[in-house]
Order: structure tokens, then C-alpha cells, then sequence
């Protein structure tokens, strides 16, 4: 496409599964998995895609899938994650903090038990997007083509739906927001415009699920969430701690002020986002680093609780289903895939360039406020153990934003959500476009962790059904009826034992599988390694 220039080889790469009932009267939904950094590999075997994974490596029908009804399509974006890649490279991976060594006169070739060789994209920061609206551009080229080579052979209703988790509650709203953009463009462009090739795409709903939405308004939920907002009894931090995080926020040249600085100063020196320039770069990548000040008190604790689930152990911070990263590692399904390069789980490379850049402090309550006034449903979708992106941060966005409606949606209730047979999984509060639903018992990964609740909102959401019971159409004057505040309660349930996977070591491992690892010690069968176990104190009880 001609939107942009792009001088670097790029090849990005997606897996469609198409819906098991109906395809070509369905929707094309893209799933983002966020970071920034993080591959759409996970969401296909551990979240919503129409297989899993034992720890035989083994794959299993997924009951819960979410192509049931609808076109799934996985992107591994932006460039270097998963395996997009720019020009195939021999590197190396160190399992023990997951960077990909690309040797050069500089950099040696690493030795030890804990490097892995293989081929990676270049990891080249200038290559890849460095702001979301920039990984936007390159989605919108992505999707002309797609649309052009692809789905002509594939037909569906020619809608596309967008659905984001964790920093793809970056991604979601902003790539949507580019779309509508590019779409009134395309419809006025000449002969001789850049965009006259391009093809207007018609969007649906937008989902957010445990989206890191908007850094001013959900910055102070975290500190607030660890000391007692959090519904399952937990007081992770101190009340010293959690003050000293709202000073962090609120005083003179605080996060908060940061914040307001760098959205000043992006409107008025680089207002499409293109993170070219320095100033304004400098001061968001500021407010991203003062407001990380502000978390330090939850890893600093002894007690090392998960950022994505509360109630377990930092050591089972991702999903209890990592399998994947050993199954596409094996050559026999690289080959199937058609794939030049291993699999980059996490692009330390991507998060990197968006760090730099203080894309996560750039705001985005406007965005999805637009998106609303433009009749694109919203659906936002919290689990409740999670901390990082917790629900009352996600809450707070959904009360900030600044659309049509909003008066109609502050005054709204929230009602239960029932799952099968009845059964309470969660509870909304929905009034016209949007939603907010606060999953039970879910964590960062709600489609991992409650898949059955998963299943049953994002269908609702899709088909226009209220979120509570999927049996009535809702109208722009539909409101959620109830209590203005969830507050429901639970126990926190056990810890799930960690499982120490070799190629995600430094992530579910302690240190004397770490040590062992490093040693030559430890005992690995199928990329688990089982012994030694895990030290006493490593997981909180």
C-alpha cells in the first residue's frame, strides 16, 4: 500500500481460523495480545483459539473458542514479535531474562546452559513501530493487503472487529481510531492520492479486555487496588506505601503532572503520534518513568504475588498454559508454519522503542469517546484478580469517558452476568454502546483463566445482546438496572503450584531452578524442568 513508506523488509505474520458455523456471513475479529511486545501465539493456544496444548504437547479441541461463531484472525505485530520479523538473523536467547543476543563486533557470542541459538528478526528498534498509532499504519497496510490476497478467497460479512488485552487496550481503540480515519479519506481520495488503492473498512465492536487504558486515570489504582480495593482480601502493601505511591502522583512535577505534560506538549509538536520528535519523547518517556516509581512498593515485597492475578504467585504470572512456547519451537512445526525464524515470545526489542518513546503516557480516553460517538460498540471486560490493569482502574475509564451518552451510562446499575446454568460469573453495567464488565474469579487473562465467562461476553458483545444474559437486543436507550458499585467479595482461593518451563525460565522459575539450569544440574523432561523444585517462600501462601 502506499499510505506509507517504509524502507525496511517487513513481513508480518497471522493465523486465520475461519468460524465453525456460518464463515462467510460472520465477522473478521482481530485478536491483540499487548506487551507492547507480546505474541498473538499465546491468545491462539491459551486464551481464545480453537486448540490447546498438554504438557505432551499434545493439542486438544478448545470448548470455549472463540470461532464458534466468528473469523479469528492472530497478527504477530508489531515487526520483530512473534515471528514477524525484518531480515531472518543467527542470534541467541537467554531463557534466564528472554534477550535475543544478536552477535556483533560488540557483542560475542554468549556461552552456557541457559543460551539457546537460533534465528530471530533483526531486532533492529528502528525497524519496528515505536508509538501505537505508528503499529496502527502498518495494521492498516497489513489489512489492505489482507483484504486484497486474502479474504477474497475467504469470504465473511466484510466487517472487522477489533479486540485488545492488556496493552492492547492501547492498541484496540487507537488502531480503530486510525481505521475510521483512513476510511473517510479513502472515500474522498483522488486518482492520484496516496490512498487511492485502499479500501474502506467497515468496523464493529471494539473490545478491551483488561486494558492498560489510559495512565492519568489508572495510574493510582494499582497502589490503591494493593492495599485494599482489591475484593479478595489482600493487603499487599502498607498504608505508608500506598500513600507515599498517591504523593508520587499528586505532587508538583508527580506522574499526574508528567502526564498532563506530555499530552500538552504531544498536541502541539506531534499530535499524529509519530514519535519523531525529541521533546515530546522525552517528556512522555518521563511520566512513564516517574509513574513506574509509583509501583515499585508491589515488587519490592517479599511476598511475590503475580501483576497479572493477585491471589498466585509472581512465578505463574502469565497463564498456567505455556506450552506453546516449547510446541512452536520444534522444527517439524516451524516447517508446517512456513516460518525463517523462532519464536520471540516478548520483543524486548518493541518494548523498547514504545518505552522510549512514553507511548503508554500519551492518554486515550478521546479516542475511545469518539469511537462511541461514532456508533462503534465498546465492550470493556475486567477479571477481578488481576493488578496491573485492575478493574477498578478499567471502572474509572469507563465513568471518564466523555461521549453522547455518558450521563445515561453513569446513571446505569450493575446487573449480574449469567453464565450456564445460571450460574453469577460477573457482574456489568452497560447502558447503549458501551459496557464494563467486572469478570469473577478471572485474572489479567480472563479467556485463560474463566474461558466459559470468556466465551459467553465476547459472543454477546459481538451479536449486540446485553452483556447480563445474552437475550435482549440492545438499543442506543438500553441501561443496565442495579447497584452503582460492584461489591462482591471472595476468599482467596489456593496457589496453583508454578511449573518451571526452560524457555520462559526467569519468568516461572525460582532461583535454585535458575541456578541449576545455569549449572548444568537441573533436570529437564519436555521443557519442564523437574528438579530441583521449587525453594520454600518462593510463592506466597
Amino acid at each position: 500500500m502506499k499510505l506509507i513508506t517504509q524502507p525496511n523488509n517487513m513481513n508480518f505474520f497471522y493465523w486465520y481460523f475461519p468460524a465453525q458455523e456460518n464463515p462467510q456471513d460472520a465477522p473478521v475479529v482481530v485478536w491483540l495480545n499487548g506487551g507492547p511486545g507480546a505474541t498473538d501465539m499465546m491468545g491462539v493456544f491459551a486464551e481464545v483459539g480453537p486448540c490447546t496444548l498438554d504438557k505432551d504437547l499434545k493439542q486438544t479441541p478448545n470448548p470455549n473458542s472463540w470461532n464458534k461463531k466468528h473469523n479469528m484472525l492472530f497478527i504477530d505485530q508489531p515487526l520483530h514479535v512473534g515471528f514477524s520479523h525484518d531480515t531472518p538473523t543467527k542470534g541467541f536467547l537467554n531463557v534466564t531474562n528472554g534477550q535475543i543476543i544478536i552477535p556483533n563486533e560488540k557483542k560475542k557470542v554468549p556461552e552456557g546452559n541457559e543460551i539457546v541459538p537460533g534465528t530471530f528478526s533483526s531486532q533492529d528498534r528502528a525497524s519496528t513501530a515505536n508509538t501505537t498509532t505508528n503499529a496502527a499504519r502498518h495494521f492498516w497496510n497489513f489489512m489492505q493487503v489482507f483484504k486484497r490476497d486474502f479474504l477474497k478467497d475467504h469470504p465473511s460479512n466484510n466487517k472487522l472487529s477489533i479486540w485488545g488485552e492488556s496493552y492492547g487496550g492501547q492498541y484496540a481503540p487507537i488502531f480503530a481510531r486510525f481505521i475510521q480515519d483512513r476510511n473517510v479519506e479513502v472515500n474522498q481520495a483522488s486518482n492520484d492520492s496516496q490512498l487511492n488503492d485502499s479500501e474502506p473498512i467497515e468496523l464493529s465492536t471494539v473490545g478491551v479486555m483488561n486494558g492498560c487504558v489510559d495512565e492519568q486515570t489508572q495510574a493510582l489504582s494499582r497502589s490503591e487496588f494493593a492495599f485494599n480495593q482489591n475484593t479478595y482480601g489482600i493487603q499487599h502493601i502498607s498504608q505508608g506505601l500506598r500513600d507515599l505511591s498517591a504523593k508520587l502522583f499528586y505532587d508538583l512535577s508527580g506522574c499526574r503532572d508528567k502526564l498532563r505534560q506530555c499530552k500538552k506538549i504531544g498536541l502541539q509538536l506531534d499530535p499524529l503520534s509519530t514519535g519523531s520528535n525529541g521533546i515530546v519523547n522525552g517528556a512522555c518517556h518521563a511520566a512513564t518513568m516517574m509513574c513506574g516509581f509509583m509501583d515499585k512498593a508491589f515488587s519490592n515485597q517479599t511476598d511475590r504475588r503475580s501483576t497479572f492475578d493477585m491471589t498466585q504467585c509472581l512465578l505463574n504470572n502469565y497463564t498456567p498454559q505455556e506450552f506453546y512456547r516449547e510446541y512452536l519451537s520444534q522444527e517439524s512445526i516451524m516447517k508446517e508454519l512456513d516460518v525463517p525464524v523462532n519464536l520471540t515470545d516478548f520483543s524486548q526489542a518493541v518494548n523498547q522503542a514504545f518505552h522510549k518513546t512514553g507511548d503508554s503516557s500519551r492518554g486515550n480516553l478521546s479516542v475511545i469517546a469518539s469511537l462511541l460517538n461514532e456508533n462503534i460498540p465498546v465492550a470493556m471486560v475486567y477479571g477481578d484478580r488481576d493488578w496491573v490493569c485492575n478493574w477498578k482502574g478499567g471502572e474509572e475509564v469507563s465513568l471518564r469517558l466523555k461521549h453522547d451518552n455518558a450521563p445515561a451510562f453513569g446513571r446505569a446499575g450493575y446487573a449480574d452476568v449469567k453464565g450456564d446454568n445460571d450460574k453469577v460469573v460477573g457482574q456489568v453495567r452497560e447502558a447503549g454502546l458501551l459496557s464494563f464488565t467486572r469478570v469473577f474469579q478471572a485474572s489479567h487473562f480472563v479467556a485463560a483463566s474463566q474461558p466459559e465467562a470468556g466465551l459467553a461476553i465476547f459472543q454477546r458483545a459481538m451479536e449486540r445482546k446485553d452483556i447480563a444474559t445474552g437475550q435482549t437486543s440492545v438499543t442506543n436507550e438500553f441501561a443496565t438496572e442495579g447497584s452503582v458499585e460492584s461489591t462482591a467479595s471472595f476468599e482467596k482461593p489456593a496457589v496453583i503450584p508454578p511449573v518451571c518451563h526452560f524457555l520462559s525460565l526467569g519468568e516461572t522459575c525460582g532461583q535454585d531452578q535458575i541456578d541449576a539450569v545455569v549449572n548444568g544440574t537441573a533436570v529437564i523432561e519436555g521443557g519442564i524442568i523437574t528438579s530441583p523444585g521449587l525453594a520454600a517462600g518462593e510463592c506466597p501462601t
